[in-house]
């Protein structure tokens, strides 16, 4: 004896223009009610050129061998807190950025960050440099 089954889903249909209807009905509602606002002009600050302004980063490089550089420019290791002194003790709001080389001394980035928070400077951060920049 054989059991069947009435298969429905071949007569099974969905009339779908009635969900037609009503989502053109709510998208011309949406866009008659739409506020435009016009467009404003917004005008940005010129990018300064080469010279250093007091908000921007100190940038310090930290090289392979233990090489300190300042901003681009090479400094010998026994005049670097008298050099943080000078250019950072008046502004302690200043931001220093330590680029260190990935086989740098870690001893030099230390002594580094303790004359920086010992002249006051609170805002300093590690980066790393890509790959294709370490020499």
């Amino acid at each position: 004896m054989a059991l069947r089954r009435n298969n429905n889903r071949e007569n099974f249909s969905l009339d779908l223009t009635t969900c037609s209807d009503i989502i053109f009905t709510l998208l011309l509602f949406y866009i008659l009610t739409q506020n435009f606002l016009p467009q404003t002009s917004l005008e940005l600050p010129a990018i300064a050129g080469t010279e250093q302004s007091s908000n921007s980063p100190q940038r310090i490089e930290i090289s392979a061998t233990g090489q300190i550089t300042w901003n681009g420019n090479t400094v010998a290791s026994g005049t670097i807190v008298p050099l943080i002194q000078e250019k950072l003790a008046a502004a302690s709001q200043s931001q220093v950025i330590i680029y260190a080389h990935g086989q740098s001394p870690a001893g030099i980035s230390i002594e580094l960050l303790d004359h920086l928070r010992r002249a006051g400077i609170t805002s300093v951060a590690f980066a790393g440099k890509p790959a294709e920049l370490n020499e």
